[in-house]
C-alpha cells in the first residue's frame, strides 16, 4: 500500500493540522499502533477520516503520534503539509 508518512509529538492541547492537494484517507496512530499497521497487523487508529483534504485533528494524549496518509486511487503525485499547532 501507498501511504504518506509524519512523526511528530504533541501534547493534549495541541492539533494536528493536514493539508492535502487531493482527497485522501488520513490516520492518526500512537506508535504501538503505528508498528502494527506497517507490519498488516489488526491496530486501531486513534482518528481516521476518509476523503479529506484537510483536517484538525485533536491530540487526545501527549506522545508520539504518527500520521498516515494513504493514496488510495490517487494516481498524480500527493503532497501533504503535515505541522503541530
Amino acid at each position: 500500500m501507498n501511504y504518506l508518512h509524519y512523526k511528530m509529538k504533541a501534547e493534549t492541547q495541541h492539533y494536528i493540522k493536514v493539508e492535502l492537494n487531493a482527497r485522501a484517507t488520513i490516520k492518526l496512530l500512537d506508535t504501538l499502533n503505528y508498528f502494527k499497521y506497517q507490519s498488516g497487523k489488526p491496530y486501531e487508529a486513534t482518528s481516521e477520516y476518509q476523503n479529506m483534504i484537510t483536517i484538525d485533528m485533536k491530540v487526545p494524549f501527549k506522545s508520539t503520534w504518527h500520521v498516515v496518509i494513504e493514496h488510495g486511487d490517487y494516481r498524480g503525485i500527493l503532497k501533504a503539509n503535515v505541522k503541530v499547532v
